[in-house]
This record gives structure tokens, sequence and C-alpha cells, in this order.
């Protein structure tokens, strides 16, 4: 409850009343992991899939690659996967006369998770490493924030889905362990 103007309470409602005081979690509630972000489990798998994507194209671009080479690498793959996966929902949404114009956009958004999640960790490569000239670290810096990334959808998701704390935190570090095969596979292409 929140005081008015002539000091009555008054009740907030909408995504903020259930939001608890404090800064960390304003920020929190901002982020890709706020449950007013992604709505669904099939959301934040789906951002799983794109974040896995996304790095494994940093860590196979950075195997022999300049910046420019990592973007490139990194942008085709997760719009290819995306580009992929949206179409063939498309065309099962297309088969349908009725409402097909709405069924296909619908089709076309489910996919944006991928897109947003997989290019996040490559805009911070690009920032970090224009900043500080540094590709290998800037590289290692976006593998370890997809891995971060990894371990806080799949955390989301299993309290979505329901899971108690525990569970949670386990279904986190086993997503957190995909982001630790993608740094050994870019360990062992160098």
């Amino acid at each position: 409850m929140a005081p008015t103007a002539d000091g009555e309470a008054t009740t907030r409602s909408g995504p903020d009343a259930a939001a608890p005081p404090g800064r960390l979690r304003g920020l929190v509630r901002h982020t890709m992991l706020s449950k007013h972000h992604w709505g669904s489990e099939e959301d934040l798998a789906q951002a799983i899939y794109g974040t896995v994507i996304g790095a494994a194209g940093i860590a196979v671009g950075s195997a022999h690659g300049d910046l420019r080479e990592i973007v490139l690498t990194v942008v085709v793959t997760v719009v290819v996967y995306w580009a992929a996966e949206r179409y063939a929902d498309v065309l099962a949404a297309a088969v349908h006369a009725a409402g097909r114009r709405e069924r296909v956009r619908a089709a076309l958004r489910r996919g944006l998770p991928v897109v947003e999640a997989g290019l996040s960790p490559l805009v911070v490569l690009v920032v970090l490493a224009l900043l500080t000239g540094r590709l290998a670290l800037a590289v290692f810096v976006a593998l370890g924030l997809a891995t971060l990334m990894l371990g806080g959808f799949g955390h989301a998701a299993a309290r979505r889905a329901g899971a108690s704390r525990f569970a949670a935190i386990g279904w986190g570090l086993c997503s957190a362990a995909l982001g630790g095969l993608v740094i050994g596979l870019k360990m062992l292409l160098h």
C-alpha cells in the first residue's frame, strides 16, 4: 500500500506491485532475467538456446579471426538459426487460412529471445574490445557473461516452472555448465 497526497492508502497493481523495493531489485526487473521481460518458460528456453549459439559463435570466430570476423560469425550464426526455426513455425502457421497474418507475426515474435540473448554477449565483447584494445580479454569476458546468463536463465526457467529453490539452483548450474563447455571448446581451438 502506498500513501496518496491526502494520506489515504492505496494498493499498487500491475507488474510493479509484486516488486519489492530496492535499487538492486529494480535493476533486475529491467534485465533479461525479469519475469516481466520474457513471460514463459518457453521464452527462457529460447534465450538459453540463443545464448549457447552466440557463445559458440564467439568461441569459434575468435579461434582465428579478428573482431570483425567474430562479429560476422556470431551475427550470421544467430540469424541463420533464428531464421531456420522461425521458418518452420511460419510454415506451420501459414497453412491455416483463418488468421494467417497474425499467426505468422506471432511465430516471428516467439523467436526473438534467441536473437536477443544470442547477441548480448557479443555487444559486451565489441564494447570491451574497442575500449581496451584487448580482444582476447573481451572474448573471455563475453564467454563468462554468457555462462552467467545461462545460469540465470536456467534458474529463472526452473522457478517459473514450479521448481523449488534448491532444484532451481541445480538447473541453473546445469545451464551454466553449457557455458563452461563452450569455454572448454574455446580453449581446445587455441
